[in-house]
């Protein structure tokens, strides 16, 4: 009987333990900055990586990018050239610069997932400028007073309605709130 409990134990500790991930091989991404440029998308990943000091954790960020002629692709790309495993449960924001409705339809193709609980907003600045700033993305949600999810626009798809997307902008050193614009219909 020990030696049946043994073995069992031991198949456990090689077999259980394949999902195990160390913290440090993950990229937990909070912010992502979408660039339409001419014909190819630039994507940036914003990791945040909590550091612990004394007693408080201190955040700090690294910023990934890579760009292609396809949304997903550029997605793909990214992912593959990141050593660490990208890990989208803790996203909070998708900031966008574009004037088109092309990117939130090939968005709504790639997060065909169940991680949809994130905000899309427009700008016209800088990504990587935004990004830096937007580092407090508790922040960013409290300037814009009704929060667009990535799920209301699918469901805005899904009954054939419109939705209104926020637009920040960076004046002085400080992200506020622009304006809001309305995408049109997403299944033409």
């Amino acid at each position: 009987m020990k030696k049946l409990i043994i073995f069992i134990i031991i198949i456990i500790f090689i077999f259980g333990t394949n999902s195990y991930q160390e913290l440090n091989q993950l990229a937990i991404i909070t912010n992502i900055g979408i660039k339409e440029e001419r014909d190819n998308y630039k994507i940036i990943y914003q990791e945040i990586i909590p550091i612990k000091e004394e007693n408080k954790i201190k955040k700090t960020y690294k910023y990934y990018e890579n760009k292609s002629n396809n949304l997903q692709d550029a997605f793909l790309k990214l992912n593959e050239d990141t050593t660490k495993y990208i890990y989208l449960d803790h996203l909070e924001n998708i900031i966008i610069n574009s004037n088109t409705d092309k990117v939130i339809k090939e968005l709504l193709d790639y997060f065909d997932k169940d991680i949809d609980n994130f905000n899309i907003i427009f700008t016209e600045n800088d990504i990587k400028k935004v990004l830096k700033f937007s580092n407090n993305y508790k922040y960013m949600n409290s300037l814009i007073d009704d929060n667009i999810s990535f799920r209301e626009i699918k469901k805005a798809k899904l009954e054939n309605k419109t939705s209104k997307i926020p637009v920040i902008k960076l004046e002085n050193n400080n992200l506020s709130f622009y304006k809001y614009i309305k995408l049109g219909d997403l299944n033409d």
